[in-house]
């Protein structure tokens, strides 16, 4: 009985490894590259460092601080847009990087590239309800 058991539970454990090591195709098909980075979805654009340039956070009374250095060459998804400060363009987890055509080149995606991160809509084809019959009543 209990050989039944381990049995029965290795080949579950079998069929399961099967499932996790297949990959998935769809994964891999929604991968779109911009570049250096991966387009996602909800991104509005990105920035390429053209010159050393501080990452920046804003603090509760408005100023910045430096978070780190962002080396030249670097792109980061933007994700959002604040115009205080000359320009910050949000890269995520509360990061800005500040507009400055001298160290920072903004772009947006093409409509093209932008198209294949955006889900597609499920249509539907509307069905006509069955005909009703006549029935001759006497």
């Amino acid at each position: 009985m209990v050989i039944k058991i381990v049995k029965k539970g290795l080949a579950l454990l079998m069929v399961f490894g099967l499932f996790i090591a297949i990959p998935t195709e769809t994964e891999a098909a929604t991968k779109v590259m911009w570049g250096k980075t991966e387009l996602k979805l909800g991104q509005i654009g990105k920035v390429t460092i053209l010159a050393d340039t501080p990452l920046v956070k804003m603090n509760s009374n408005g100023t910045l601080s430096t978070v780190r250095m962002l080396k030249k060459g670097d792109e980061y998804r933007v994700y959002s847009y604040k115009g205080q400060h000359n320009g910050l363009y949000g890269v995520g987890g509360s990061s800005f990087v500040q507009k400055n055509t001298a160290k920072a080149k903004y772009e947006t995606p093409s409509k093209k590239k932008l198209a294949l991160v955006t889900p597609k809509p499920i249509i539907t084809t509307p069905v006509d309800p069955p005909a009703l019959e006549v029935i001759d009543i006497q």
